[in-house]
C-alpha cells in the first residue's frame, strides 16, 4: 500500500487555513473597497425589512442567494483588479477594458438583485397599505 492510502478525506487543518484566507479576502476587501461596505450595508438592511414585513422564508432564500451572488461578484471584481495592476504598473487601455468590465459585471447583478428585491418587496407594502 501506497503512501496515498493514509491521506486523510479531509485535513481539518488545511480547511481551517483556507476559512482564514477566505476571510482575511473579505477583510481586505470590506476595508478598501466602498461598494463592497453598501452592499452589506444594503443586505443587512433588506435582511431586516424582510423580517419587518415578515417574508417568507421562500422569498428570504432568493433574497439571500442574489445578496450572496452580488457580494461575491464585488469579491471577483476585486481579485481581478488587483491582478490587473499586479500585471500591469502602468496605464493600458485594455486594463482599463478589463476592470470596467468586471465592474460592469458586478453593476448588472446588482441591478438585478434590486429588481429581484423590489419584486418580492412591493407586494408586501402594497398589503400592508391597502
Amino acid at each position: 500500500m501506497g503512501s496515498r492510502n493514509n491521506i486523510p478525506f479531509v485535513s481539518w487543518r488545511r480547511l481551517r487555513k483556507s476559512f482564514y484566507y477566505a476571510a482575511k479576502g473579505i477583510e481586505h476587501t470590506w476595508k478598501n473597497e466602498q461598494n463592497f461596505r453598501i452592499h452589506v450595508l444594503a443586505a443587512i438592511g433588506v435582511f431586516i425589512v424582510a423580517q419587518l414585513l415578515n417574508v417568507p422564508l421562500s422569498e428570504q432564500v432568493i433574497l439571500a442567494v442574489v445578496i450572496g451572488a452580488v457580494l461575491g461578484m464585488e469579491l471577483i471584481n476585486t481579485a481581478i483588479e488587483h491582478v490587473v495592476d499586479l500585471v500591469i504598473k502602468r496605464y493600458d487601455e485594455q486594463a482599463k477594458i478589463i476592470k470596467d468590465a468586471a465592474a460592469g459585471a458586478v453593476f448588472v447583478f446588482a441591478l438585478t438583485a434590486a429588481i429581484v428585491g423590489a419584486m418580492i418587496f412591493i407586494p408586501h407594502i402594497l398589503q400592508l397599505l391597502l
